[in-house]
């Protein structure tokens, strides 16, 4: 997780989606917050973490609406690699040219 509040974006170098890019909104303060209320309640739906979870959920759901007006081609990056859950990934071979 980065420590830096904004967007991040990582090159996908490897597997069948190799060359798209995944793009994450990062709020390490809010998570950080969310991570201890967990860890200190014994509670992994203390409600910080939930405000977390949905921030996430809404920055990903606006991350991909700009993307794709901008006409990329673009998914929740779940749907690309089931570890990458809150990630956008932009598809490289389609960059652009999408939707037209």
């Amino acid at each position: 997780m980065s420590k830096q509040p904004g967007v991040w974006m990582e090159v996908n170098g490897q597997g069948e989606y190799a060359g798209g890019l995944y793009v994450r909104w990062s709020a390490p303060e809010l998570a950080e917050a969310g991570m201890r209320a967990v860890a200190e309640r014994q509670d992994p739906a203390a409600p910080e973490w939930k405000r977390y979870a949905e921030v996430v959920l809404l920055m990903q759901t606006a991350l991909i609406g700009i993307l794709r007006l901008a006409r990329f081609s673009v998914v929740r990056a779940e749907e690309v690699d089931d570890v990458a859950e809150g990630d956008v990934h932009v598809h490289a071979d389609a960059m652009g040219r999408e939707n037209s």
